[in-house]
């Protein structure tokens, strides 16, 4: 385990963990499942909505579960005033915040950004390249037992996974090769907002600074 940054300014200790395969940007959801929460519902109050009134737009039950489940753990971690930023903001300033709220929730994708991606932005490099990813999962394996013991198919699954959100929030250009970086904007209320709030260290990730 290793410390990452907590969201009030305080570091935290989070396992690695290879749970994002099984998850997806859910942007639109996730401004959904936070609207809730400021409306003061509860996770149980949203659970009963979730399939009766079908709130997330999908085709079976369990999967409406799936995804109220996979969002509340995300922004219900996020302070108040920047969850209430998420659901007002355009849509380019929300798939930053959903970025950072799915950061917030998976140590080894932070360490990708803060580790691989920063340092190519740092450098001037244009490219995400499979050799970054393979380096990047080899150091990790090496580093952690936890890692080491994955299976070829979940490390193949993590680096798609990784890519494709970096892809839906706005850092590539694609997911697919050649993964070429994009340059963000961030206005400055919203970096001000994010560093009051504690969050400094994951907006330097998704900055590339």
């Amino acid at each position: 385990m290793s410390a990452v940054p907590g969201n009030k300014g305080w570091w935290t200790v989070m396992d690695y963990s290879a749970g994002l395969t099984s998850k997806l940007f859910w942007l639109q959801e996730s401004r959904k499942t936070a609207a809730y929460i400021l409306e003061g519902l509860s996770k149980a109050d949203i659970r009963k909505i979730a399939w009766e009134e079908n709130i997330y737009q999908v085709k079976a039950e369990y999967r409406a579960y799936e995804v109220l489940n996979g969002t509340y753990r995300r922004v219900s971690a996020l302070p108040e005033a920047v969850l209430q930023a998420f659901i007002t903001c355009d849509v380019e300033t929300a798939k930053i915040l959903n970025l950072i709220a799915i950061l917030m929730d998976s140590r080894l994708f932070f360490e990708f950004l803060h580790e691989v991606y920063d340092e190519k932005i740092r450098l001037g490099e244009k490219e995400i390249t499979d050799r970054d990813l393979n380096v990047f999962f080899a150091d990790k394996a090496m580093q952690s037992d936890v890692v080491a013991g994955w299976t070829d198919t979940a490390v193949r699954k993590l680096k798609q996974c990784f890519t494709r959100m970096m892809f839906e929030a706005g850092l590539l250009e694609s997911s697919a090769k050649p993964r070429t970086i994009k340059s963000i904007h961030i206005d400055y209320r919203t970096e001000e907002l994010l560093t009051a709030n504690g969050l400094g260290e994951y907006l330097k990730a998704v900055k590339g600074v």
